[in-house]
This record gives C-alpha cells, structure tokens and sequence, in this order.
C-alpha cells in the first residue's frame, strides 16, 4: 500500500489549535509599485513572510471593497422600500420615475 506524504498545507490544516482549517494551496501577491511590477501566485509553502503579508493587504483590499458594495446596494435597497417600492419593481422604476417620490426624513 502506497502512502501519499503530506504537503505542508495538509500538516498545517490539521492544527487543531489553530484557525487555518481554510488554508489555500496558493497565495495571490498582488503587484509592487517599485518593487514587482507584475502580480505573483505562489505555492503556500514556498511563500515568504512577506508574501503573506503582501497577500494579506490584497484580501484586505478586496474585502474592504466588497464592504463599500454591500453598503452602496443595502442603502439602494432601504430607500426604494421607504419609497414604497415592492420586490418586483426594478432599480429604473423606483428611482427615475414619478410612480414613487421620495419620503421626507
């Protein structure tokens, strides 16, 4: 019977004592300025601390951006029902018609 040895992400995972059951096989490097004019994807085990680091702010970039989506679209959503709109008028009706006016605060 053949045994398959364990990459140092499947090692990692197995850490009960820590949050890394969702560990990815690669990390995405986004660009430098000055330093790596191209984005880098790299093997998590060969990646360095500062790669992570690298990787961490790029998450956080987008994570901070899909934040910005969710409010934008969550504030649409607030003010087309205080306008009265209903789930099956579309985003054109409630804000660029006169079937619904705005509501005074």
């Amino acid at each position: 019977m053949f045994f398959k040895k364990k990459t140092a992400v499947q090692k990692l995972r197995e850490r009960p004592d820590w949050y890394v059951r969702e560990l990815p096989e690669e990390i995405f490097v986004p660009a430098l300025d000055g330093h790596r004019p191209d984005d880098m994807t790299i093997a998590l085990e060969d990646a360095t601390l500062d790669d992570l680091a690298f990787a961490i702010v790029g998450i956080e970039a987008q994570v901070a951006q899909a934040r910005r989506g969710l409010s934008g679209l969550r504030e649409l959503y607030e003010q087309a029902r205080k306008r009265g709109a209903i789930g099956t008028n579309t985003v054109a009706e409630v804000f660029f018609s006169d079937e619904f006016q705005e509501v005074a605060k």
